[in-house]
């Protein structure tokens, strides 16, 4: 899988059919509120359009780099957009003080996922998941 493909968004077939498969659907921001500021960044929830808030899509990255095995390169680029989606989304709400804030909480945020989301990208987890890779479907 290149970069780009882990990247990318889920089709609406490929999320229904981890859905089918067994996963959950995204859990929201799993260590903070799913807000930043006011800001929604993410929700609990399986439905295909929650993939609108950054925790989702990297809920969504983090499956799927379980799912396919990939290494800790992939992991931190699903980090990194994180981070640039929460910011994203607080320069789309925000101004003056409260935006710099939001900011710097986006920043903290992503330092906290470097630091303490490995147990979610371990071995243990990937092989729990790689039963299913052979059968994703395709972009």
């Amino acid at each position: 899988m290149t970069m780009t493909d882990f990247m990318r968004l889920p089709t609406e077939a490929q999320w229904q059919w981890a859905r089918v498969a067994g996963w959950p659907g995204p859990d929201g921001s799993s260590s903070s509120t799913d807000h930043i500021m006011g800001v929604r960044i993410g929700i609990t929830s399986g439905d295909w359009n929650s993939l609108q808030y950054a925790a989702n899509r990297h809920d969504w990255r983090y499956f799927l780099g379980r799912l396919m095995g990939l290494g800790g390169d992939f992991r931190a680029e699903a980090d990194r957009a994180y981070r640039d989606d929460c910011i994203s989304a607080v320069r789309a709400a925000l101004s003056g003080w409260k935006l710099a804030v939001a900011v710097a909480r986006c920043h903290a945020r992503y330092a906290g996922l470097r630091v303490g989301a490995r147990f979610a990208w371990t071995q243990a987890q990937r092989l729990t998941n790689l039963q299913w890779a052979p059968a994703f479907p395709a972009a």
